[in-house]
């Protein structure tokens, strides 16, 4: 499986074409350089063979005109000492063999293969040696030219006499070289280039697979990344080794990949907001039912226990337990109005309100929530920080905050609340549960407390969900919280890390400057009359 995977990968397509181009150029040149190789050992030998053919015809000139084969032989000799010759023979002018010499292992004596070009062959011809090719030997054949001068007795005596040449053919030399060191010799040719183009081949198939190698690592990596996003598997970095097209690619999906991962991010962040949305919804739905019937309930039996306590004038020991009921009725209505805050359906007197100046208002009675081993920072804004809201529902929202924040630091700590504008330019500027675009006032409440854990943080704003003691808390304070910011159709959100305190951080839609002007004169400074 693995091999077919290699085969079709394109490196290997890439390093096979290259090698294929290889072995082809190397063949090529192999082959042409062998034919050149070829041509010029051939060319070398019938230069070899003309030469020869000359030379013994020049030095056995006077011998074959005497017919003196003793010393003939001595000038073939000198011929028979070339690696190439085979046989020589020298005839008379009558085409009679005068004397013949071999390497072929046959007697001296034995006849040679008559050549009919003997006859043609005659002084002044074009084509001199002539040249006879057969199968394994190549025949050289060349006239035995005897010049004599006439007026050669004249020429002695008289400077201006010219003597006059006559030249006659006395007879015929026949040079035989064999092609057996010619192919010995196209053989070591051929073996020393096909080593060459071997080595060649080898070297160029090694360097051309290194840089195949070095050229597709990056696409490789970058293919299984492309493969494991696809999968939906963690990608990391591909790594950019150079500024060229490869590497441009790598940085594309390296952004790519980023970006896609930003978005699953934002996507997972939002399905767990509006997971926790629907959440909190269908629990308000919940809880608005059972106030409201509760609420009638405690109606039915508040209308009972009046008609009871004017029956009962004059029983004052009656009475007693009738104003327990009642005050135990009074609790249940301040709980179901707690349940229907977090339900959002309690009405609401919203006006145009300066944070700053109800967060100032305040601090004297937030310092005194935090208690006296707290210490309390307010940081305000540097310009007025204007929303509509209800003051009495926002201060309760500060001072359910400071509370659960002092409960948080029961060893003392420290404390800051701080209010500001801020302009968000996206959903998830700020984390993953801020606002979408606009402009935003932003309030703070952070302690140096226990901080929360993320299952508790999961149900942090559930109404009745406490990880306080028994008795010491409703579980309402937070759902409170929650419910009247979204009355005010803002956002709440904390950072909080187990033992390094908590930040709640509370998006309210800004006021802009038209609408807060529109503020009236009664609501514009009630937080100066304190």
């Amino acid at each position: 499986m693995s091999t077919d995977r290699s085969e079709k990968s394109f490196s290997f397509k890439v390093f096979r074409s290259f090698a294929a181009s290889i072995l082809i150029v190397s063949a090529v040149f192999t082959v042409l350089l062998v034919s050149y190789q070829r041509k010029a050992l051939e060319k070398d030998l019938q230069k070899e063979g003309r030469m020869l053919a000359d030379i013994l015809a020049y030095n056995s000139r006077t011998w074959v005109f005497a017919e003196n084969k003793e010393m003939l032989k001595d000038v073939v000799q000198g011929v028979m000492g070339q690696k190439n010759v085979v046989a020589v023979a020298i005839y008379n002018a009558d085409k009679k063999l005068l004397l013949v010499e071999r390497k072929d292992g046959r007697p001296a004596g034995a006849a040679l293969k008559p050549v009919s070009a003997l006859s043609g062959l005659t002084y002044g011809g074009s084509n001199l040696p002539e040249v006879i090719e057969s199968g394994d030997t190549v025949e050289f054949l060349s006239p035995v030219i005897l010049e004599t001068f006439a007026n050669a007795e004249e020429t002695l005596y008289l400077d201006n006499v010219k003597p006059q040449s006559v030249k006659s053919v006395t007879g015929y030399v026949r040079v035989i070289l064999g092609k057996d060191v010619l192919r010995q010799e196209m053989k070591n040719i051929f073996y020393k280039n096909a080593l060459i183009a071997i080595v060649f081949l080898l070297t160029g198939s090694i360097v051309i697979y290194i840089a195949v190698k070095r050229v597709m690592r990056p696409l490789t990596s970058l293919a299984e990344s492309v493969r494991s996003l696809g999968k939906g598997e963690t990608v990391e970095k591909v790594p950019v080794e150079s500024e060229d097209e490869i590497g441009r690619l790598a940085m594309d999906f390296n952004t790519m990949s980023e970006n896609l991962k930003k978005r699953e991010e934002e996507k997972q962040a939002l399905e767990e907001q509006l997971r926790h949305a629907q959440k909190m919804e269908a629990i308000g739905t919940l809880a608005r039912g059972i106030a409201h019937d509760f609420n009638n309930i405690l109606a039915t039996l508040r209308g009972s226990i009046y008609l009871m306590e004017k029956k009962l004038a004059d029983h004052e020991a009656v009475r007693q337990y009738t104003g327990q009921v009642h005050n135990s009725i009074s609790k249940a209505q301040n709980l179901i109005r707690g349940l229907l805050t977090f339900g959002r359906t309690q009405t609401i007197n919203a006006s145009p309100v300066d944070l700053n100046k109800l967060v100032r208002k305040m601090q004297p009675t937030l310092s005194s929530i935090a208690g006296e081993g707290v210490k309390v920072r307010v940081e305000f804004g540097k310009e007025p920080v204007m929303v509509m809201t209800d003051g009495i529902q926002m201060e309760q929202v500060l001072m359910n905050l400071c509370a659960n924040a002092r409960d948080a630091m029961p060893d003392g700590g420290g404390l800051s609340v701080s209010v500001q504008q801020i302009i968000s330019d996206s959903a998830g500027a700020f984390s993953p549960h801020s606002p979408g675009p606009g402009k935003y006032a932003l309030i703070s409440v952070a302690d140096t407390g226990q901080g929360i854990d993320e299952k508790t943080r999961e149900r942090i704003f559930e109404p009745y969900y406490t990880t306080k003691d028994i008795g010491k808390g409703t579980g309402l304070g937070l759902s409170i919280v929650y419910g009247i910011i979204k009355q005010h159709k803002g956002l709440i959100d904390l950072e909080t890390k187990t033992g390094e305190g908590t930040v709640f951080r509370i998006y309210l839609p800004l006021l802009e400057k038209n609408d807060a002007d529109m503020e009236n004169s009664t609501t514009k400074d009630t937080s100066d009359e304190v």
